[in-house]
């Protein structure tokens, strides 16, 4: 397989299904061993110092494929997250995120890239933090700022970079269910799936407005059920139960 890198990544337009392509990267390795040497990681390591941006862009990425094997190389990814080519920054953002736990230092880092002029740059470091959610509780104010963000795939990916903090993100409740106002609906709908991944029983009611929408699309209704449910409480269930006997009233049996 050839290698997968981050132009091949844009190629994906449709937002919302971006981050299941990076989970299919994730589990392919990027078409990389499962078992590298530390020989091969040195030279990749050593090619985020050429002088061809393109070079370092590629090692980057590949070193991300090399997933918790390539730990020795964070403080190298780290440096390259401050790369004058937006291209080695977005990769060695991606490659941070794909090592994972083991990238935790880049934490910091990454949380200034939330403010990077470049819009790609913003977007894969929220990404980045949320993969690697070891130490991420530090990034929750920026990731709640940049849900402010112009840019529709920032705010996607850093509503779903709170949900992949989870319950420790419960003080970024206020700021996702604003969220459920933004007019994308893949915003709307990454906002839905937090609130049940963080869980907290303040994500209620605005789950329940969500389903009373008479012109809601179907996922939408779909995912808020289940972030109901994920949430669990009696109160969540309650509304669960209000919605399918209500949707059974008027002739609706998909719910």
């Amino acid at each position: 397989m050839g290698q997968i890198n981050y132009l091949n990544y844009k190629k994906v337009k449709k937002k919302y299904i971006r981050i299941l392509f990076l989970s299919i990267l994730i589990s392919i390795g990027c078409g990389l061993s499962d078992s590298p040497s530390k020989k091969e990681i040195k030279r990749l390591t050593k090619d985020l110092k050429s002088k061809d941006p393109e070079v370092r862009s590629n090692a980057a990425f590949a070193l991300g494929g090399k997933k918790n094997e390539a730990q020795n190389a964070v403080p190298f990814l780290v440096k390259a997250l401050k790369d004058k080519d937006r291209n080695v920054r977005i990769n060695a953002a991606l490659a941070l995120g794909l090592i994972g736990k083991g990238a935790a230092n880049a934490i910091p880092t990454l949380v200034e890239l939330l403010k990077d002029p470049n819009p790609d740059v913003r977007e894969y470091s929220a990404y980045a933090v949320g993969r690697i959610k070891k130490g991420a509780v530090v990034a929750i104010p920026s990731l709640i700022r940049s849900l402010q963000d112009e840019n529709t795939s920032v705010r996607i990916s850093s509503i779903w970079a709170l949900g992949a903090i989870g319950p420790e993100a419960k003080d970024a409740t206020p700021a996702i269910i604003q969220s459920l106002q933004d007019d994308d609906r893949d915003v709307r709908l990454n906002a839905i799936i937090a609130l049940g991944d963080i869980g907290t029983e303040d994500s209620i009611p605005a789950l329940a407005k969500t389903l009373a929408q008479p012109n809601e699309d179907w996922s939408i209704l779909d995912s808020a059920v289940e972030s109901l449910n994920r949430i669990g409480t009696p109160k969540a269930i309650q509304e669960i139960k209000y919605f399918q006997q209500k949707n059974r009233e008027i002739g609706n049996f998909n719910f």
